[in-house]
């Protein structure tokens, strides 16, 4: 998709032009649209309003209407810009303009313009013959200065929309094809030919040598065998800092000899949401995403069955960093994975700070519903910039509690840890994150929890519902510009 700026929009017949206009702000067409008066009485003023205006040789407008100048937020510019790409796909034009001229236009909006309509018109029935294939081609911004800052800002939202559009592809992707292995042959793929990007990949023997115990333990009921993915991103100049992201990727978990029911079992292919994200901020990286931090990707791809060999309740393994687990709860394997990914940065990588996301619990469904993704952290100033860098990008989050109390509720009675607290405790969310933490050395840790969000987020004009949301990888990318 090439996304380009011009200071001024032009319709054609193959190119619809989008006006966004604010709530209360009356809507100006050029000379050669309709009159006014013979549309401005069916466009109304509510947020998320639209109208086609059809002019003479078939050039046509579309009116979206926004908040307000005053509250208008890139989200709103983002939701904007998507709804003309829908409806440009709708016509069936190659190219859509979205017009800034009666919004804002500074280079946070522009980029915002550049990701929603990038993003739009997504189909995610990913293997059906009939896919819809996007017919436009082109996204053109408009109305905003032509100037350095603002091409970048384009060119940073038209490589986020990629990479969104890139981390749902794999969360689409059923599980007899997103194996473990095909998993780490797409992040070879990602980091293959760029000189800023190199990857690695331990196989179980690699991971039985390093004493992986913990990850290992849950492997061990499949015929897949699992793959722990190392990614490093360099900037080719000096470093601001080491950023590790760590994805947990259950490429299918039916949660193992304590059985998930059958009922929606079929989503268990979205587990690997979290190492989704992660591969996706790696492909926004490989494109030219903005980045002045030496960045490492660990990706756990692991498959959770329950086969003759599969771990039972009540085994006990040894995490990588030799800490012992009491696995009471075979279905709690998301845990036992990132132990020994967060141990292996901890150890191996030595970052200035941790960012682990998976999707860990279904608690945090009850805690937020599909609004939010938790977050858990060990240093509040971490988690709330991430939570301010998420509402840029779009993506929601909400703090949970973290306290010794309840990380005490973690501490096994056989072994030093057991993986879920005793029953009656709840705070599933909460015990989650706090396991996870004895496996950080004293790093500096953020853990997000996008069970709620991963494929069941509410859909907006540039998420259409169902399938995987992407969500994390937008986030980390705008993380890794500040």
């Amino acid at each position: 998709m090439r996304t380009v700026l011009k200071e001024d929009a032009a319709a054609s017949r193959t190119e619809l032009v989008a006006l966004l206009v604010p709530e209360g702000a009356r809507a100006v067409l050029p000379d050669a649209a309709p009159a006014a008066a013979s549309w401005k009485a069916d466009f109304g003023d509510k947020v998320g309003s639209s109208l086609i205006v059809r002019g003479d040789r078939g050039l046509r407008w579309c009116l979206v209407r926004v908040a307000a100048k005053g509250k208008l937020d890139a989200e709103g510019v983002r939701a904007g810009a998507a709804q003309a790409r829908l409806a440009a796909e709708e016509l069936g034009c190659t190219g859509v303009t979205i017009d800034l001229s009666r919004a804002k236009q500074t280079a946070a909006m522009v980029q915002a313009a550049a990701e929603g309509a990038g993003m739009a018109g997504y189909d995610h029935a990913i293997l059906k013959a009939e896919r819809k294939q996007a017919k436009v081609k082109k996204v053109t911004i408009a109305g905003a200065e032509v100037n350095t800052e603002n091409r970048k800002a384009a060119k940073q939202g038209s490589i986020v929309a990629e990479a969104n559009l890139f981390a749902r592809e794999l969360q689409n992707l059923p599980a007899n094809i997103l194996t473990p292995k095909e998993f780490a042959a797409r992040a070879r793929k990602v980091c293959r030919g760029n000189a800023k990007l190199t990857v690695k990949v331990l196989g179980r023997r690699q991971l039985q040598e390093l004493g992986a115990g913990s990850l290992l333990g849950v492997a061990q009921g499949s015929a897949n065998e699992p793959q722990l993915v190392h990614m490093v991103y360099k900037p080719g100049r000096k470093s601001k800092g080491k950023v590790a992201l760590v994805g947990k990727g259950l490429t299918f978990d039916t949660g193992g000899i304590s059985l998930k029911p059958s009922a929606g079992m079929e989503d268990m292919k979205f587990d690997m949401s979290g190492a989704a994200a992660v591969l996706g901020a790696f492909e926004g990286l490989a494109k030219g995403a903005e980045c002045d931090y030496e960045v490492h990707g660990i990706l756990g791809c692991v498959e959770n069955m329950p086969g003759s060999n599969a771990q039972r309740p009540g085994d006990i393994v040894t995490a990588m960093n030799g800490l012992t687990i009491e696995v009471l709860n075979t279905d709690a394997e998301g845990r036992l994975v990132l132990a020994d990914c967060l141990a292996y940065v901890d150890k191996k990588v030595k970052p200035d700070r941790i960012y682990d996301i998976a999707t860990l619990t279904g608690a945090a469904i009850h805690a937020l519903g599909h609004l939010n993704s938790a977050v858990i952290s060990n240093n509040d100033k971490l988690a709330k910039e991430l939570i301010q860098v998420g509402e840029r990008a779009g993506e929601s989050y909400w703090q949970l509690p973290y306290t010794e109390a309840y990380r005490d509720l973690t501490r096994g009675q056989y072994a030093d840890l057991q993986n879920i607290y005793n029953p009656g405790q709840g705070a599933g969310t909460v015990a989650g994150g706090c396991f996870l933490s004895f496996f950080i050395g004293d790093r500096d840790w953020v853990h997000l929890d996008i069970a709620a969000t991963a494929w069941k987020a509410p859909a907006r004009p540039y998420l259409a519902k169902g399938g995987g949301s992407g969500v994390g990888t937008r986030t980390f990318l705008e993380l890794l510009r500040s």
